[in-house]
């Protein structure tokens, strides 16, 4: 089974902001991916910013769960090092499960952390 470790989270506040200053962005009507590549391969982190805007702690504790977990099993596909930073737009909590993990592979191919597929 696959685990996303401790050690692969954005944590700390100044963490975020190294990532904001020196990103790629991109974006769609439910998620905006911040994306800095790295060129160590290994070096991998992941972090979910958002705010009471998007109701009460239970549903964004329930988004943040979500998308931790898209990303838990789609992290092996994707290609090199990198920090990525996700905003879930307003509105994203009462999405089906389907529509955020397809926006976040979209945003990911975009980003071209996954290889574009030839079908």
């Amino acid at each position: 089974m696959l685990r996303f470790l401790k050690s692969e989270r954005l944590k700390r506040s100044n963490e975020f902001k190294a990532v904001f200053q020196k990103c790629r962005k991109v974006e769609d009507a439910i998620l905006a991916l911040y994306v800095q590549l790295s060129e160590d391969a290994k070096f991998r982190k992941f972090g979910i910013s958002l705010g009471r805007a998007h109701g009460k702690a239970n549903l964004r504790n329930r988004l943040k769960r979500r998308l931790r977990e898209i990303y838990r099993v789609e992290c092996d596909h994707f290609q090199g090092g990198y920090q990525i930073i996700l905003l879930p737009r307003r509105g994203s909590a009462q999405r089906p499960f389907n529509e955020l993990k397809n926006s976040f592979l979209t945003l990911a191919m975009k980003a071209a952390l996954l290889p574009r597929t030839t079908s």
